[in-house]
C-alpha cells in the first residue's frame, strides 16, 4: 500500500463503507479534480459518510488507526484514519447543508456546486485555486443552488472574487 495514491486508497475505504452500508461520497481535492480544468496533486483522501457506530470497528478491522473527533457529549463530526502513508478524513454530516450535499452526490462524488461551496468555506489558497480551475473548465452550474448556500454560509465576498 505504500506506493499507492489517494485515488487508489479510495477502493479500500469504499469497501469498508459499503460493507457497513453507509451512504458516502468523495470530497476535497479528488472531488475537485473531477471538475477542474487541470487536476492537481494531493496526498490525502477526504470523504463524507453517514455515521454508524459499526464504522469504527470496520475501519480498525481493515487495518486503520482511527481517531474520532467529537465535541463533548456529541456524536463524531470527523473520523481520521491512518494506515502507513494512507491518510483519510471522514467528515460526518452534522448540519443540514452537509446532509443535502451528501444526498446530491453522484457516483460517490460531490456535485460541482457542492465542491465549490466546500472550497469557498475552507478558503485556503489551494481551495480557491480549485474553484478558479473549476470555473475555467466552464462546467455547467446550478447557480440558484449555489446562491442559496453561498448566502446561507455568507460566502458572497469569497465568491465575488471570481467575478460571480
Amino acid at each position: 500500500m505504500t506506493e499507492q495514491s489517494p485515488s487508489e486508497w479510495l477502493a479500500s475505504i469504499a469497501e469498508v463503507f459499503d460493507a457497513v452500508g453507509v451512504e458516502w461520497t468523495i470530497v476535497g481535492a479528488l472531488a475537485a479534480n473531477r471538475y477542474r480544468a487541470t487536476p492537481r496533486f494531493t496526498t490525502d483522501l477526504d470523504t463524507m459518510a453517514v455515521y454508524d457506530p459499526r464504522l469504527v470497528g470496520a475501519l480498525e478491522s481493515a487495518g486503520y488507526d482511527v481517531t474520532i473527533i467529537a465535541d463533548d457529549g456529541e456524536p463524531p463530526h470527523l473520523i481520521r484514519c491512518h494506515r502507513g502513508p494512507v491518510s483519510i478524513d471522514i467528515l460526518i454530516p452534522i448540519v443540514e447543508y452537509q446532509r443535502v450535499a451528501l444526498a446530491r452526490a453522484s457516483g460517490h462524488v460531490l456535485t460541482v456546486e457542492d465542491v465549490i461551496i466546500h472550497k469557498l468555506i475552507a478558503a485556503r489558497p489551494r481551495d480557491l485555486d480549485d474553484v478558479r480551475s473549476i470555473l475555467e473548465a466552464a462546467v455547467a452550474l446550478d447557480l440558484d443552488y449555489l446562491d442559496r448556500w453561498i448566502q446561507a454560509w455568507e460566502l458572497g465576498d469569497r465568491w465575488s472574487q471570481f467575478g460571480q
